[in-house]
């Protein structure tokens, strides 16, 4: 079957769609080789979110008090719809919304996102993330580390000129600066306090910032 391209612009959904955001994020949980990754929360947190669904839930995500979570994407509706390569427009999107913060789970992960306009400024330890533990599969991913992730541009203007110019830097770029934090709640603490000292900055100083962080 020849397949037809939808075109990633992601719709908000209004108050009564949270539902439909919840089952779209457990679908792509469900059928991904990497469903563990991604954190299924409780419906009643999604009524008070921002809501966004590319398509019938090709894929998604959504923004709870400037954090960037439930992203998601459903690989065979992606598939059938010519979709691939959805992150960077999903924290675009995200960034235009008001997201700030997000974290994710491995260097793979932290890598992607940081070319997606993000910058990883700490790391906690698997067993340290309460949510890690359910339904992990331990024998196919380990342990690996949690990244919390601060956005690493000003306005979408900027990230945009940066992905035009391929000046986005990778994990590797912070990889060995980045300080290791004991909980959650800690790093919750960490990453307003880095981003209220950055937030003024524009992205080449913010990442300068952090790669300085234990000089």
């Amino acid at each position: 079957m020849e397949k037809i391209y939808v075109r990633p612009r992601f719709r908000k959904l209004d108050k009564n769609g949270y539902m439909t955001f919840w089952e779209s994020l457990r679908d792509a949980k469900l059928i991904n080789n990497h469903g563990d990754f991604v954190i299924l929360r409780e419906l009643d947190l999604y009524r008070d979110t921002q809501n966004f669904l590319l398509g019938n839930g090709i894929a998604g995500f959504a923004i709870k008090d400037g954090e960037l979570i439930s992203i998601h994407k459903n690989n065979q509706k992606a598939s059938k719809s010519g979709v691939c390569h959805i992150l960077p427009k999903m924290v675009r999107c995200g960034f235009k919304n008001g997201a700030i913060f997000g974290d994710c789970w491995g260097e793979f992960l932290a890598d992607y996102y940081m070319r997606s306009g993000f910058i990883a400024i700490a790391k906690i330890e698997f067993n340290d993330h309460e949510d890690a533990v359910k339904n992990w599969n331990y024998e196919k991913f380990g342990k690996p580390n949690i990244y919390i992730l601060m956005c690493g541009v000003r306005n979408i203007a900027e990230l945009d000129k940066l992905r035009e110019n391929g000046e986005l830097k990778g994990f590797d770029a912070v990889k060995d600066k980045i300080p290791l934090l004991k909980s959650l709640d800690e790093a919750d603490e960490y990453r307003v306090k880095i981003y209220n000292q950055v937030k003024n900055l524009g992205y080449k100083k913010r990442l300068k910032f952090i790669q300085n962080l234990n000089n």
